[in-house]
Order: structure tokens, then sequence, then C-alpha cells
């Protein structure tokens, strides 16, 4: 009998801490939402390793809806949210691709913090005084096999780690964040040098 007793406790505190862990993720996971519904435009630090091989250096700017551009050096990319241009300075060549094409949606924030997470299994917790969403797919239909997105205080994304098994570990820092600065939309068109 107190065998059954304690069983009964275990199972019964394991489900409540999966359901608060669960709706944790959720309340994260909204805040984040909460907080890009309330940007306009923004412009970040960014700096993206590959395998602990730091590979880009620059800034990133964005603006609603899906308008975004990437500088790094000797690489421009430039999206109206119809048109993506990429644009190697070395090799003087600029690559023309519809927005909607699958290679240009993990450009996407939003697809990131709204589409991805639908389909995924959501868990949170703590680390260097962030908290940490983890997004699991739930199917093999992404190309990654975990999404970790750090949270400052003010809702931000400051880090994102994406293991993907062709790559590899994908680290992702954004800093400096600037909000709301009113970006001209010339910013993202793309004009040839």
């Amino acid at each position: 009998m107190l065998f059954r007793i304690s069983f009964i406790l275990i199972i019964s505190f394991i489900y409540f801490n999966q359901t608060v862990a669960q709706d944790d993720a959720k309340v994260a996971l909204k805040n984040i939402q909460n907080k890009f519904d309330s940007i306009t435009d923004l412009s970040a630090q960014i700096t993206q390793s590959v395998n602990g091989q730091v590979n880009l250096k620059g800034k990133v700017y964005y603006k609603k809806e899906n308008h975004l551009r990437f500088e790094f050096k000797n690489i421009l990319i430039v999206s109206d949210g119809e048109t993506s241009w990429n644009y190697n300075e070395k090799q003087n060549k600029v690559i023309i691709t519809d927005y909607d094409n699958e290679g240009n949606k993990i450009l996407s924030i939003r697809q990131r913090i709204y589409e991805y997470p639908d389909n995924c299994e959501l868990s949170t917790y703590e680390l260097e005084g962030n908290k940490v969403l983890q997004l699991i797919p739930k199917d093999d239909t992404f190309s990654f096999n975990s999404i970790k997105l750090f949270i400052n205080g003010d809702d931000l994304i400051t880090k994102a780690l994406i293991d993907d098994p062709a790559t590899g570990l994908i680290k992702l820092d954004l800093s400096d964040y600037q909000i709301n600065k009113n970006l001209p939309d010339s910013y993202f068109s793309f004009s040839p040098p």
C-alpha cells in the first residue's frame, strides 16, 4: 500500500513539473511574441559561429513585415519581403531570389518565433543569467534537432543555438539593440554598385 501511494505521488509530481515547465515555456514564448509585436524596426550587432569558429560578424536590420538587411564584411543580404538580394562584394556578384523561396525563410524572424514553436516541444530553463526557451521539433519537418533562444530581461533574444545535423552547432549572438528608430525603406532595397 505504501509503495502504491509513493508511486502515485511520484507520478503526480512528474506530471505537475512537466505541466509547470510547459506553462512557463508558453509564457516565455508569449513574452517574446509580445515584444516582437511592439517593435516596428530594430538593429543589432550579430556574430555567427559554426562549431565554435566565428565565420560572420556584422549588423542586422529588421523592419515589419519581413524587411531584412544583413551587413557583413564583403557580404550584403537585403530583403524587402518579396525579393532577396545576396551580394558578394569580393566576387562582384548578386544572387536574386523570391523571398518565399524556402532557402530565404530561414532569415525570417517572424517564422522563428511564430511558426516554428507550433511544431515543436517547448521547454525553459535558466542558464548564464538568462531564461532559455528550447524548441525541439515534434517530427522531421525541420532540418534542425533543436533551437535554444537565450532571452534577456527585456524579452529580447541575445543568443540562439541551433543544432543542425548537417552543419553542426550554429551560434548567433545579438547585442547593442536599437529599437523603433524609424529605419528608412531604402535600407531594404538593393541598388547594384
